[in-house]
């Protein structure tokens, strides 16, 4: 399994790039940097990352079409895969944080995000550019770049609609907080999804996005896990039944969240849920704990390529250079040692 970073969107260039550096000379495979209504520029950003690094992957997650045009969605990963040659990636969603702040439409954004996937392979394919979508319009632009290979592109999919779209026209899917007992059913449908559109799932990039918040001590990591619930509620209803909450804690959850989050945004301390309902959360969609759990959560992770995950996303709470170091030093090498024995 490819282990990856998420990196905090609210962070420098140079500290994007100083983790950047620090994450591939620790065997990573990709760092993803966040995107949302905090966010400052993730391409201009990763291409100081580029710089910086020689072989890591790159990418920002999620962008919506809904906040940038697809044509200069296209334009600016293109010029990040020219300062990254072959390392530039994207995952590209249907909402988000940012997008919501602008007044997304209702309805339609999965066919939105299908012609923005339209509109980056025309770009990547290079010469004229002439589409004509329901949702979006390119006339007479001219792509500089000629036959450039982009099988880096995913979408971040939880939901039906947007795994089938993914299964048709995406080289990956990312999904986001999917718990174990949740997986199989979300994978199970994504490949067949993929049998549908007569895809091989062995080219296709599979990842979860998921925390991790491994800390000095197990109260430290416990206080950092609380605080920020309320990002890992955007699919409550979907796995709240997979992991022991009841539909009245779900929906209490999903009513709550939008404070939660805006709290956070302000500095201030959030609405926590009854302390039942935060164990079952961080239990099952953080991987949390202290050093002395760290084999827990290398054994969660195995679980998560076990069930088919290729890739896993993993999003720091706290220091994010301590985390690095500590699944670099640990979890990596546990990680290739348990594929090498499946192999051999």
């Amino acid at each position: 399994m490819k282990v990856g970073v998420v990196l905090d969107g609210r962070r420098t260039a140079a500290e994007v790039a100083e983790l950047a550096r620090l994450a591939e000379a620790r065997g990573f495979s990709h760092v993803w940097l966040s995107a949302g209504a905090r966010t400052k520029d993730h391409f201009v950003r990763l291409a100081v990352a580029a710089a910086a690094t020689r072989r890591i992957r790159l990418g920002p997650v999620a962008v919506s079409p809904f906040e940038m045009h697809p044509a200069q969605i296209a334009l600016s990963l293109l010029t990040l895969d020219e300062a990254a040659p072959g390392r530039a990636t994207l995952v590209l969603g249907a909402g988000g944080d940012l997008a919501a702040t602008l007044g997304p439409p209702r309805r339609g954004r999965v066919e939105a995000v299908a012609e923005c996937v339209d509109v980056i392979r025309a770009m990547a394919a290079g010469g004229e550019v002439n589409y004509a979508g329901a949702h979006y319009r390119v006339a007479g632009l001219f792509s500089p770049w000629r036959n450039v290979t982009m099988d880096r592109l995913y979408l971040g999919a939880n939901r039906p609609r947007m795994l089938r779209l993914a299964a048709q026209k995406a080289d990956g899917v990312m999904m986001t907080d999917v718990p174990i007992a949740y997986a199989p059913s979300m994978i199970g449908r994504l490949r067949t999804e993929l049998d549908d559109a007569s895809r091989d799932p062995r080219t296709f990039g599979l990842s979860n996005w998921f925390v991790w918040n491994v800390q000095e001590s197990r109260d430290d990591a416990l206080r950092l896990a609380r605080r920020q619930l309320g990002f890992r509620l955007y699919y409550i209803r979907d796995v709240a039944a997979s992991i022991g909450l009841s539909e009245t804690d779900a929906q209490e959850l999903e009513a709550r969240q939008p404070e939660m989050i805006r709290a956070l945004f302000r500095g201030a301390e959030p609405w926590t849920p009854p302390a039942h309902v935060a164990e079952r959360l961080i239990e099952h969609l953080t991987l949390t704990g202290d050093r002395q759990g760290l084999d827990g959560c290398v054994e969660r992770l195995l679980e998560f390529e076990r069930l088919g995950f290729g890739e896993i996303a993993l999003a720091p709470h706290g220091d994010p250079a301590a985390a690095i170091e500590l699944i670099g030093a640990a979890v990596i090498p546990a990680v290739d040692r348990a594929g090498d024995l499946r192999v051999s």
